[in-house]
């Protein structure tokens, strides 16, 4: 668990600056200024017209104002079975750099303008207009998407962007990371400029029948980082990754992670072919944060099944958060004077498992491993009741919201691009 303190400014005031244009605009200009969402275009939603060209030769265009200008977009490659190909990092991914079928195009919301001309601007042949509605509010933006000979000067706006030499992803709210090793388990995060809260990612299985178990931990995960594509709409991390399991074998779980200006998304695909609670034997998995906090600075635990956030300037009993453990978590996290980061868990549909919570303070460092021994709290989702989850693969993703301070309106408007995904069309 490192700091950053010699570059911390620099990268902060940099970032700044790069996105005070995004402010620029009234609320009728952009009508989806409170969504945090991207908004996602695959290339065969386009018109046919518009598809199969470089990628460089795409723009995004919006009117948030002061005419129509170019905003902040991304395209990712995709394979034939839907992955994203990266094309920095160790091992980076080859692809043919044009624009068509699976590929991704995507924006923020947040930079979707008033009604986009229908034709296309000067020096571009083809577009198509994309409008972006919140379903819930009935407010619509639209941006125009081009395909041009002669393409306008790219935006500088960049909201993400990744330092290799400390694997350290920085946008305006958070910075996020791996310090120690370059693991399956990140041990670095910093909400709006403030200290490490993290020791480091958490991850246990523990197998077993009538009281003997054997648990594995996150330094039995066998790990590939193959490659990222950096910015500016989002970081996007891939790796290939094991669990090994001794005698039970490994248990595949790829690594993704999609880091946006606010938000971060990671997916991790689980491959239960062989379940051994299918065979009699019990099991649980326990996915979590091993923080790192100062408790006297002020810090709050929050989650969707306590009334209210527990402050935790004082120890706190674990028998006395049986909300926290007894009934079926949804998300939870932290609030402190720098900002809050609430993470929310979303399982596979299919996969048929309880989700608990679990908090402790380990202070006594009976749970190890942690790079700082009796970092607390610990904050976790707790996988249980395994006896009818067929062997198959199954998704579990993680929001992680970063936000200026907790409050119940303030996580409903991050957590709406998983309740309430904004509808898109393209004409």
């Amino acid at each position: 668990m490192r700091t950053m303190a010699g570059i911390r400014g620099a990268i902060i005031l940099t970032a700044m600056a790069a996105l005070l244009p995004a402010a620029a605009g009234s609320g009728e200009s952009r009508p989806l200024m409170g969504r945090e969402d991207a908004v996602s275009v695959r290339a065969r939603e386009l018109p046919a017209a518009l598809q199969g060209y470089a990628v460089k030769s795409y723009r995004v265009l919006a009117d948030t104002g002061d005419g129509v200008e170019a905003i902040p977009f991304q395209i990712d490659e995709r394979d034939d079975k839907d992955l994203i190909l990266v094309k920095q990092g160790p091992h980076p991914e080859a692809s043919d750099g044009v624009f068509q079928g699976n590929d991704e195009l995507f924006f923020m919301a947040r930079d979707a303008g008033a009604p986009a001309p229908s034709s296309a601007p000067a020096g571009c042949a083809r577009s198509a207009v994309v409008t972006v509605t919140d379903k819930k509010s009935g407010a619509a933006g639209s941006v125009t998407v081009a395909q041009c000979e002669n393409p306008p000067p790219l935006t500088e706006r960049d909201y993400v962007r990744i330092d290799p030499k400390t694997w350290t992803v920085t946008t305006e709210s958070y910075r996020f990371g791996w310090h120690e090793r370059l693991v399956f388990s990140y041990d670095y995060i910093s909400v709006y400029n403030g200290p490490d809260t993290l020791d480091r990612l958490r991850v246990r299985c523990s197998i077993g029948k009538w009281g003997v178990f054997y648990t594995f931990d996150e330094d039995q995960f066998h790990y590939t980082l193959l490659g990222y594509n950096d910015g500016p709409i989002r970081v996007s991390w891939k790796a290939d990754n094991y669990w090994s399991l001794g005698p039970l074998g490994k248990l595949p779980v790829p690594q993704h992670i999609l880091f946006y200006a606010d938000y971060l998304v990671m997916v991790n695909t689980m491959d239960v072919s062989m379940n051994p609670a299918l065979i009699g034997l019990d099991m649980e998995v326990e996915i979590g944060n091993d923080m790192s906090i100062d408790k006297s600075q002020g810090y709050s635990i929050c989650a969707n099944v306590l009334p209210a956030c527990r402050a935790l300037d004082h120890k706190i009993p674990a028998d006395s958060m049986k909300e926290f453990t007894e009934r079926d978590i949804q998300w939870g996290g932290l609030d402190g004077p720098e900002g809050a980061l609430m993470i929310h868990m979303v399982p596979d549909p299919l996969l048929n498992v309880r989700v608990k919570g679990r908090f402790a303070f380990d202070e006594d460092y009976v749970d190890p491993p942690e790079y700082v021994k009796g970092a607390g709290p610990i904050l976790s989702f707790f996988l249980v009741n395994w006896k009818d989850v067929k062997p198959t693969q199954y998704d579990l993703s993680f929001f992680f919201y970063f936000m200026d301070k907790y409050s119940p309106a303030e996580y409903e408007r991050f957590d709406a691009m998983v309740a309430s995904p904004l509808g898109v069309s393209v004409k």
